[in-house]
């Protein structure tokens, strides 16, 4: 909770050097808790490499994926994340990077149901929620309301968008046979309120 606090305040000072901190400081702390030297991790918006740079690149393995080419040294796929999430074996990934500009829930909602912990292992998830505009529209991806078991549109979402995001974040560990035993989160300063979240599961 004192980490998450500290987030916060980072966040609210200034928000694009903060937020970048913010990111870097919730992936250090998931890398570290899963141990830099058995991490692989599979970055869904890989972008020009700035978190593989600061992080990532500290892991045993990071493979990439972003629809834009970048010729640089990552390993990284150059396609629609949706279809490689549904295409490759997740597997041997035991961090996943879902830094979406909005939201990431589908994303998340395909890795759920397609990589089930083993008893005692455990994983690192990383998420960037990006609607809270949206939720004060009273609005949110269908993904989200489909993990947090709401309709998707529906009056007083922007009020509650904290406890719905802990409503997915717990389906997300039951659908996946695992426990949120670790969570770093940071919401930033501007009205878009970006979120960003670090969770470690353990399996059951």
């Amino acid at each position: 909770m004192r980490m998450a606090a500290k987030l916060r305040n980072l966040a609210r000072r200034n928000t694009t050097p903060a937020a970048s901190a913010a990111k870097i400081t919730i992936r250090s702390n998931v890398l570290a808790a899963i141990g830099t030297e058995t991490a692989r991790v599979f970055d869904a918006f890989a972008g020009d490499g700035h978190m593989y740079r600061a992080v990532w690149s500290r892991a045993a393995m990071c493979v990439g994926c972003d629809k834009i080419h970048y010729p640089d040294e990552r390993l990284a796929y150059a396609a629609d994340n949706l279809r490689v999430l549904r295409a490759i074996d997740l597997a041997p990934f035991n961090i996943f990077d879902l830094d979406a500009h909005g939201s990431a829930w589908e994303q998340l909602y395909i890795i759920a149901h397609r990589r089930v912990l083993a008893p005692g292992e455990t994983i690192g998830l990383v998420l960037t929620e990006g609607q809270a505009m949206k939720m004060k529209m009273s609005g949110m991806s269908l993904a989200l309301a489909k993990l947090a078991g709401l309709n998707h549109y529906m009056p007083g979402l922007g009020r509650a968008q904290g406890e719905i995001i802990d409503r997915a974040i717990r389906r997300v560990s039951t659908i996946m046979g695992g426990t949120v035993i670790r969570r770093w989160e940071a919401v930033g300063k501007t009205g878009s309120a970006m979120r960003y979240i670090g969770l470690v599961m353990k399996g059951d």
